[in-house]
């Protein structure tokens, strides 16, 4: 308390007491429900390791790191978390897992927005389970890299198109009684066009086939979420259905459950 303040008065202190009894026993029936609605440790560890073991998609290289963890320190650059404001393409356009990055937002350079609003400033992989975190992490700066070389490669592409066109149109224009040096030229100049645009297109293949392949391991995480999701759902339903068909006081919440065999493991089962 500030110098010369008046003390406190029992009244005061009645009230303060009271405040934190009750603040007490609502952190006690949280924690009491929190309990109640959890299974077994067995059952709910057996269910982590049978999704995040070391043959699942879900179980690679991921540590200690659960769902719940706190997200793991990454680039502020590459950080979903880190966003101001969440925008995506249209599905349409094939980008469903990336965000516009935040420099798009926050550089108020002409260029990168009028990159951003086209297709390569989406390069910030949506997943924000802190199991994979930095794996997408190490996707969005990959996928920054390929879109960056993307841009000088699709920029180059348009340039010789444009001049290829340009170099069809003269030679579909000369006129009959041109030379033949001029045929010749403008012939080899439309051959060197087409030779030199065909090189780029294989360029652009290589770069979205990466693109793809970084896309391909995001909906395989994705599906294994969802799957993780989907059997927590089930596992939840199905005990409420449990619950609601027994009374509070049966024995049957009394009882201790093993998920092993009773005679050891069974041969050919895949559960420990």
């Amino acid at each position: 308390a500030a110098e010369g303040s008046a003390p406190p008065r029992p009244f005061q202190q009645h009230l303060g007491s009271r405040a934190m009894g009750h603040a007490e026993k609502a952190a006690m029936g949280t924690s009491d429900a929190l309990r109640r609605s959890q299974s077994s440790g067995a059952l709910r560890k057996s269910g982590e390791m049978t999704l995040t073991g070391p043959g699942s998609p879900t179980g690679s290289s991921q540590g200690a790191l659960t769902k719940h963890s706190p997200p793991p320190k990454v680039p502020k650059y590459l950080s979903v978390h880190a966003l101001t404001r969440r925008r995506k393409l249209s599905a349409s356009t094939g980008n469903i897992h990336g965000y516009m990055a935040e420099d798009y937002h926050q550089v108020n350079w002409p260029l990168p927005k009028m990159f951003g609003m086209e297709k390569y400033g989406y390069s910030l992989i949506d997943i924000t389970d802190p199991r994979y975190l930095k794996e997408c992490a190490a996707l969005s700066k990959k996928l920054v890299r390929l879109q960056y070389d993307q841009q000088i490669i699709d920029l180059e592409w348009r340039k010789t198109y444009k001049a290829l066109l340009d170099a069809e149109h003269r030679q579909d224009t000369l006129p009959a009684n041109a030379q033949q040096k001029t045929k010749d030229t403008l012939k080899k100049e439309v051959e060197g066009y087409t030779k030199y645009l065909t090189d780029l297109q294989e360029q652009k293949d290589m770069y979205q086939l990466e693109v793809v392949e970084v896309y391909s391991r995001c909906d395989e995480i994705k599906l294994a979420l969802k799957k993780e999701g989907d059997l927590e759902d089930l596992r939840m339903f199905m005990e409420n259905r449990t619950k609601d068909s027994l009374s509070a006081d049966n024995a049957f919440f009394r009882m201790k459950f093993n998920i092993h065999a009773a005679g050891g493991r069974n041969p050919g089962s895949t559960f420990p």
